[in-house]
């Protein structure tokens, strides 16, 4: 206020301006004393650590909740599949910048789809490393974003967020590789519990054999590039949250 600044929550616990002030700064730049600087920090409230016996606590101070939808279609003789539609929704608390929330969901969403479909490091019987590089370790690029995809904010508020925002990078990359497999699942029936899901990978699951180890093994890991299917396909959705 005018008098001084003062503890929001206990306002006898104050200070006065003039006791803050060390230092005068004349128009032509020169001084007297020290500058003016303010330092303050904020603790949420009702945060705790773990309990180390039960491992329950609040040790974070928001929880994002969302979910994907995606549509796919998949080769049923080879295992081809393409990705047509992705749908991601979720619970920001406050919507402050709609075209940077769009930007943040659906950066997720396709470092989510790069994880689900050709990421992952590939190691000989050795332990070398054969793919140490961008070249042959694909990562998606803007050219691999689904033929379709939507971007949904739900606000509930978040009482102690900036301006009632709560977080929402990561958490849009997390539930795509589950969506993805679902998806192949209602599909052509291949149950799938590892990444990346390559053709190959969904080839072996309808044809009920081996897996392939995607740690120790020499197969491309190829593209993450969604490309029209060939041949016959189905239709398939899948919500995962």
């Amino acid at each position: 206020d005018a008098e001084g600044v003062y503890v929001r929550h206990d306002i006898e616990n104050r200070i006065s301006w003039s006791a803050i002030s060390i230092g005068y700064a004349y128009p032509d730049g020169m001084s007297i004393g020290g500058p003016l600087i303010g330092v303050g920090s904020y603790i949420a409230q009702g945060l705790s650590n773990l309990d180390k016996e039960t491992g329950q606590g609040k040790p974070a101070l928001d929880w994002t909740f969302g979910a994907h939808g995606i549509i796919c279609e998949v080769n049923p003789v080879t295992g081809e599949y393409a990705v047509r539609k992705v749908a991601s929704a979720f619970d920001v608390g406050k919507v402050v910048n709609p075209q940077l929330l769009r930007g943040q969901i659906l950066g997720g969403m396709l470092q989510g789809l790069g994880t689900a479909m050709c990421e992952g490091y590939i190691y000989d019987e050795k332990g070398h490393l054969l793919n140490p590089s961008f070249t042959d370790n694909k990562i998606p690029t803007s050219k691999d974003l689904p033929f379709e995809v939507e971007a949904i904010a739900v606000e509930n508020s978040q009482i102690d967020g900036p301006y009632g925002a709560r977080g929402v990078a990561e958490h849009p990359m997390i539930s795509v590789a589950p969506a993805l497999g679902n998806a192949i699942f209602e599909a052509v029936g291949a149950d799938l519990s590892h990444m990346p899901i390559r053709a190959e990978d969904v080839w072996r699951a309808m044809e009920n054999r081996k897996p392939i180890d995607n740690w120790i093994t020499k197969t491309p890991v190829g593209s993450c590039r969604s490309v029209p299917v060939s041949g016959s396909h189905l239709p398939s959705r899948a919500m995962e949250p």
